[in-house]
């Protein structure tokens, strides 16, 4: 397959880029090309070979840019262009944690919070976008972001935090969540938030860390987090081996990875 453009895909891109559309449907593209549905299913499905579009859902594609390469530049093009094609979401967990720079890691991954299931998908091949469907009482905490001219939705700090201790495989792990605790955080305003996700694991591995990094929170955060725990251990991290190296009895945790690792990370 060449990868050189033809004068009708080239013209289309073209009008594309110069309009700022970084989401198009099949008959706005119709209207620039001016021609049958039929001829325009054609110049797409060589764009589409060719890795400068992509469809998202019927009847709807993304506009690649003519750039390769990872990192910051395609992570920031997908955000641009999520707030398009979803209703309900929020950017969170691992990406979130990287996006306010409480790990240095970029993760391979995007994560994405919604309301409702939907299927992944791999944008241009290179970046996977995983859809992590959350129950209703566990949507909030969100805030608007701007990349450019173009606004997108983010789990806040706080909200980051308590997403990636409810869910730490989609997080790098507890170790990864820990060093964001190390960063300039609201913790009343992370208790409340711990105590609405309804999953007491959270409030378990909070208290845990906050300890053992010997971090700055007042007795007033310590006790809410300490009267949500309820009977039974929770793993301090399900994604690490279940080897139980102690238990904590004040956090209700099984212990399976090493303090030291959790201080040094």
């Amino acid at each position: 397959m060449k990868y050189e453009l033809g004068p009708w895909e080239a013209e289309l891109l073209f009008t594309l880029e110069r309009e700022g559309r970084t989401v198009f449907a099949l008959d706005e593209a119709k209207k620039i090309m001016n021609c049958s549905e039929e001829v325009l299913r054609k110049i797409l499905h060589r764009l589409t070979l060719k890795g400068r579009v992509q469809r998202i859902k019927r009847g709807y594609y993304i506009l690649i840019p003519a750039r390769a390469g990872y990192q910051t530049s395609w992570t920031e093009h997908v955000f641009s262009f999520i707030d398009k094609i979803l209703d309900e979401y929020y950017v969170s967990y691992w990406t979130a944690l990287n996006y306010w720079q409480m790990t240095e890691q970029i993760p391979h991954t995007i994560f994405i919070a919604t309301r409702k299931r939907r299927r992944d998908f791999t944008y241009n091949k290179i970046v996977p976008i995983h859809f992590v469907a959350v129950s209703p009482h566990k949507f909030f905490g969100w805030t608007i972001e701007k990349i450019g001219d173009v606004e997108f939705h983010i789990s806040d700090r706080e909200k980051t935090i308590v997403d990636s201790l409810d869910q730490p495989h989609y997080a790098g792990g507890i170790s990864e969540v820990a060093k964001g605790l190390k960063t300039n955080l609201n913790w009343e305003k992370m208790a409340i938030y711990a105590d609405k996700l309804r999953n007491n694991s959270v409030q378990k591995r909070l208290g845990h860390l906050i300890e053992i990094l010997e971090l700055n929170v007042s007795e007033e955060v310590l006790e809410r987090l300490r009267g949500s725990i309820k009977a039974g251990y929770s793993w301090l991290d399900p994604t690490a081996p279940k080897k139980i190296l102690k238990n904590d009895s004040k956090w209700r945790l099984k212990i399976n990875i090493q303090s030291e690792d959790i201080r040094g990370a």
